[in-house]
């Protein structure tokens, strides 16, 4: 999904380029030729200013995706920290379930993220789908968390950039 939104945007955005230039958008009587070289820097100032619009509005989605992904890990470790207390099975069957849900939230809230921190969002997500797998296949151990905690970090990093 997030491969998509890379290839559907500027997709759209040159559709729509290229059909603000089309000639068969103007009236059959054509413009004058003045308005024509009066309108092609105005068009170009357009497009000019767009591009800072674009990186801000991007900008803005990666910081807001940010702040939901970072909440979400702390929430996540918070609650199966917690869970893990409680002791087999059900603590155990509590601790997994917290790791499901915390890598949906990982999928969920690094949509409209910038690539970098969609990556590391994704390796948070493959640690968090791990360890779920892990306490499953071994209720009575607990499994070692360094490859959540470096995941962890990776995205702190991303955001941080």
């Amino acid at each position: 999904m997030r491969r998509i939104h890379g290839v559907i945007v500027p997709s759209v955005l040159a559709v729509l380029a290229l059909t603000a230039c089309d000639p068969a958008t103007e009236s059959e009587a054509g413009p004058a030729a003045g308005a024509t070289a009066a309108s092609a820097p105005a068009a170009a100032a357009t497009a000019t200013s767009a591009a800072p619009t674009e990186a801000a509005t991007a900008d803005a989605a990666t910081k807001k995706a940010c702040t939901e992904l970072l909440k979400a890990v702390d929430d996540t470790v918070k609650k199966a920290a917690s869970a893990e207390k409680i002791g087999p099975p059900a603590g155990y069957i509590a601790v997994s379930a917290q790791y499901i849900a915390g890598s949906t939230a990982m999928t969920a809230y690094s949509i409209g993220a910038n690539e970098t921190v969609a990556a590391a969002a994704g390796k948070v997500e493959a640690a968090m789908n791990d360890l779920d797998k892990a306490w499953n296949e071994n209720p009575k151990k607990a499994p070692s968390k360094a490859e959540l905690n470096a995941a962890i970090k990776d995205l702190k990093a991303a955001c941080a950039a």
